[in-house]
């Protein structure tokens, strides 16, 4: 997994002259629901690389993403992820994300709830896995939020309320958080020549770095032949990913500016 230093700000690294090759995948999948497998583009090729597998960027969806944290990025230092998320007319969701995540410390009763997510990631040159609890919300609800009427706690349930509380530092409440963003993501799923699961495309507006993610999800049971026929695919399609020094997440923490969430 890629951690830096808050004060080190996005940048996108080199290409490697190598051919792409995905890392071993730990032990831990057995314990994983499924496995996310990344490709990160900067935007220019990153479009061109949706065009040739398919991929009409001009019929995206597009959806307003929030982060919440303290100023001083708190909740991420203890690897806690707060997001809600808005998609147009097609509805809205609300997150909390434990990452990095063991399986073994997860709450057995959590883990039989539905929209609660156990997944390895594949993150820069190594995988690290994420456990979330996701709900679904009403899309003005998020406006309501986003516009500072509505306590960021409204928006969660319960369990996800408890989940946060069982992770983020002492002292650190809820609806004390600020908000981040809106991010805008434009996303399109399909599939393409040569890979036989889903395919998302995503493009990231950040503002000055838009990135572009080519992404597929892949049950557990079939992950570890899907990993090794990954680089093949890339190949197929001259795709050549490059390693970003921040996940999306942390980079939509840096380069927008914070804002009470509520009052």
């Amino acid at each position: 997994m890629c951690s830096l230093p808050s004060h080190v700000t996005p940048e996108i690294g080199q290409h490697d002259n190598a051919r792409y090759a995905v890392p071993d995948v730990p032990a831990l999948l057995d314990a994983c629901d499924s496995v996310e497998l990344k490709a990160v583009m900067a935007e220019a090729e990153g479009r061109r690389t949706a065009e040739s597998l398919g991929f009409d960027l001009g019929k995206a969806l597009t959806s307003q993403v929030y982060y919440l944290d303290t100023p001083g990025l708190a909740l991420e230092a203890a690897g806690l992820i707060v997001r809600i998320r808005r998609t147009g007319d097609a509805g809205a969701d609300a997150t909390v994300r434990i990452r990095p995540a063991d399986p073994a410390a997860l709450d057995p009763e959590l883990r039989r709830r539905k929209g609660f997510h156990v997944e390895l990631d594949m993150v820069c040159d190594g995988f690290v896995c994420s456990a979330s609890l996701k709900t679904r919300l009403a899309g003005a609800t998020v406006q309501e939020a986003a516009a500072g009427r509505t306590p960021p706690g409204a928006l969660f349930t319960p369990r996800q309320r408890r989940l946060f509380q069982n992770y983020a530092p002492h002292g650190v409440p809820l609806d004390g958080l600020s908000l981040f963003g809106p991010v805008l993501v434009r996303r399109l799923s399909g599939t393409a020549r040569g890979w036989p699961h889903p395919l998302a495309v995503q493009l990231w507006e950040f503002p000055g770095e838009p990135l572009l993610e080519l992404s597929t999800k892949i049950d557990a049971a079939d992950a570890a032949a899907s990993v090794a026929r990954w680089p093949s695919f890339l190949d197929l399609h001259r795709v050549i990913p490059r390693l970003f020094r921040h996940t999306k997440a942390q980079t939509a923490l840096r380069v927008s500016a914070p804002r009470p969430a509520y009052g």
